[in-house]
């Protein structure tokens, strides 16, 4: 950890000091900004943001602010929104995938459940799009795939369960839609 005192110091030379001490830092190392003006506080948040910069207020009192950059920390609010993204595309893969298998889903839910299924007839209207839906789907999956080991698989610290978790998630994800679109080739097999 490093310790970099910017106190009594005009703008905007905290910041110019805060970008020198954090490009020598190493990947994980731990860097605190004392500061004791309003205006060098919010410049050097607003440049650890425009990095994407983890950025934490560590202590304030009415002397000194210290502020915490992290080298290698991706930043808490762009996790979150590679969660929300993340969910919307496997959902969106999975709805896909089970839309193009609507054509042999009331034999299947027969096969599981041994009740007719008559009232799904109405999906049928799926059918002629079946290999959009399919690939749709694909597409989606490997581009997750990908987004994984160009960008997920980096960071060097994690804080979301989505995360920690993502090739899992992502595994259950494919196999499923993996599942759902080749279904309508092998089922009658099954049913055969």
């Amino acid at each position: 950890m490093i310790t970099l005192d910017c106190k009594n110091l005009a703008c905007p030379e905290p910041v110019l000091r805060t970008k020198e001490a954090y490009e020598g830092l190493s990947d994980d190392d731990i860097l605190d900004i004392e500061l004791n003006s309003f205006a060098s506080i919010e410049n050097v948040k607003r440049f650890a943001e425009s990095q994407d910069i983890y950025l934490k207020v560590k202590s304030k009192n009415r002397d000194m602010t210290i502020l915490t950059l992290v080298k290698g920390y991706k930043c808490e609010i762009e996790q979150k929104k590679d969660k929300n993204s993340f969910y919307a595309l496997i959902a969106g893969s999975l709805v896909s995938a089970a839309l193009a298998s609507t054509c042999c889903l009331a034999p299947l839910l027969f096969l599981i459940f041994g009740v007719s299924m008559s009232s799904l007839s109405f999906l049928q209207v799926f059918t002629p799009y079946k290999e959009y839906f399919s690939l749709f789907a694909i597409l989606i999956v490997i581009y997750l795939w990908y987004n994984y080991f160009t960008k997920v698989k980096k960071l060097r610290v994690c804080s979301t369960s989505l995360c920690k978790n993502h090739k899992l998630y992502l595994s259950v994800g494919t196999i499923t839609v993996a599942i759902l679109v080749t279904y309508p080739y092998w089922v009658n097999y099954l049913l055969g």
